[in-house]
């Protein structure tokens, strides 16, 4: 009778400890499986050449006057942080400056992309730039990073920084 007492307590807790594994093993297999059918894998050649088209787009508008759709290419809460002045914050404020920069003369811009980095999400740009006036003249030259952001489901500068490789005037 002990032996038949001791059965029955025991056949429960064999049946749930395979319920509560099986169950466990399921789970992981579906996680794991689901997980790899939602992973993306991210192509930075491809970003890349995206980027670029961007870049090659920026330097079409400067060069057409078309300062809306430059301030386009940009986030919606995207910030131009230049040299010798304060931070342009939102399309608006931005569209307004390279307003100003068109009718100062400026028209040419040149990229010159050194490396690129990033993720599906936020994407680094280091390169080079040179500024020109309408007739060709050099004015500015330097280095820049551009954060690049997806939005929209297109690459947006999301911040844009650069410095002159210009030397400051010396002091008198």
């Amino acid at each position: 009778m002990q032996t038949k007492s001791f059965t029955n307590q025991l056949l429960p807790v064999v049946i749930l400890f395979f319920v509560f594994t099986s169950c466990g093993e399921k789970t992981e297999k579906s996680a794991s499986s689901e997980n790899a059918s939602t992973e993306k894998t991210f192509d930075l050649a491809a970003t890349r050449k995206q980027i670029d088209e961007g870049n090659q787009a920026l330097s079409d508008l400067l060069k057409k006057g078309d300062s809306t759709g430059f301030a386009n290419m940009y986030c919606i809460d995207a910030k131009v942080m230049g040299p010798n002045g304060p931070a342009i914050v939102g399309r608006d404020a931005i569209k307004s400056a390279i307003g100003g920069m068109y009718r100062s003369g400026l028209t040419g811009l040149s990229l010159k992309p050194v490396d690129t980095w990033g993720s599906e999400t936020l994407v680094a740009e280091e390169g080079t730039y040179v500024f020109s006036l309408s007739e060709g003249k050099e004015i500015d030259h330097g280095k820049y990073i551009v954060l690049w952001k997806m939005e929209d489901g297109k690459w947006k500068l999301f911040r844009d920084i650069w410095n002159t490789d210009i030397p400051m005037p010396a002091s008198k």
